[in-house]
């Protein structure tokens, strides 16, 4: 009897489906191996794992480990993989990919990433509970130091405070908006847009233009346009600022 290829895979003595799910979830973790997948740098751990191209089966649940199980990472830096094109921002490069997988892969990820010079980000999707989503920020300077420039009574760690505030809220919109229905591109799109309008605001070179950089609440219907300070300092300029409103 021949094997439909579509439904299993079979050597003529075992059945890979016949393997329990646990089994089967090992097997598809072994790509890429990796603790985090960074998008920026390691292009080639981007693409989907070659069990997805197997059949349907085994590409839906291969998937289903690959964006489930693995966290993406973001280097918002400026770094990124020679074989990306030159003209590609950190942002370019996360929303050719979150659009090259489409909305039914985008709705798999679960752990998402986000590195610049002065902060991180981690957004965890949790879709036993609703589509919540969960926030862990980090500041990376020293507690004692300021940014050049910044007026009276305002320091890093208070722009700090303010900038995971205005994110917490951020995530809590897109999260009462889905009314439970899973991520879509233009949702983690907008995360990310949100996350690296960040960088300004948290830049201890705010003497380019802190009055443009400081942020005055935790909430962003107040936060001041950035273009000032990103036009002149190099960490911050590499793209045009968009906190992902529509």
């Amino acid at each position: 009897m021949a094997t439909n290829t579509s439904d299993a895979i079979d050597d003529g003595e075992t059945n890979f489906f016949d393997l329990p799910q646990e089994v089967r979830d090992l097997i598809y973790l072994r790509h890429p191996g990796v603790a985090w997948i960074d998008i920026t740098l390691a292009p080639a751990q981007v693409q989907q794992p070659v069990t997805s191209k197997v059949c349907k089966r085994m590409r839906d649940e291969s998937l289903d480990v690959f964006y489930g199980r693995n966290t993406f990472l973001l280097d918002l830096r400026g770094w990124k993989h020679d074989d990306l094109p030159k003209s590609w921002t950190p942002p370019t490069i996360f929303k050719q990919w979150i659009e090259s997988i489409g909305d039914k892969n985008v709705a798999k990820l679960r752990s998402l990433s986000f590195y610049s010079h002065n902060f991180k980000a981690h957004v965890k999707i949790h879709p036993d509970k609703s589509q919540q989503l969960t926030l862990k920020f980090g500041f990376l300077q020293k507690a004692h130091e300021t940014a050049d420039g910044a007026p009276p009574g305002y320091s890093m760690q208070l722009a700090a405070k303010r900038a995971e505030i205005g994110l917490r809220k951020f995530l809590d919109e897109i999260q009462d908006s889905k009314k439970g229905q899973p991520l879509g591109v233009r949702d983690v799109t907008r995360i990310c847009d949100m996350i690296a309008s960040l960088q300004p605001f948290l830049c201890k070179r705010m003497l380019l233009g802190y009055q443009g950089a400081v942020l005055p609440s935790g909430d962003v219907r107040d936060w001041p346009d950035t273009t000032a300070h990103a036009s002149k300092c190099d960490d911050c300029g590499y793209h045009k600022i968009n906190r992902g409103a529509d």
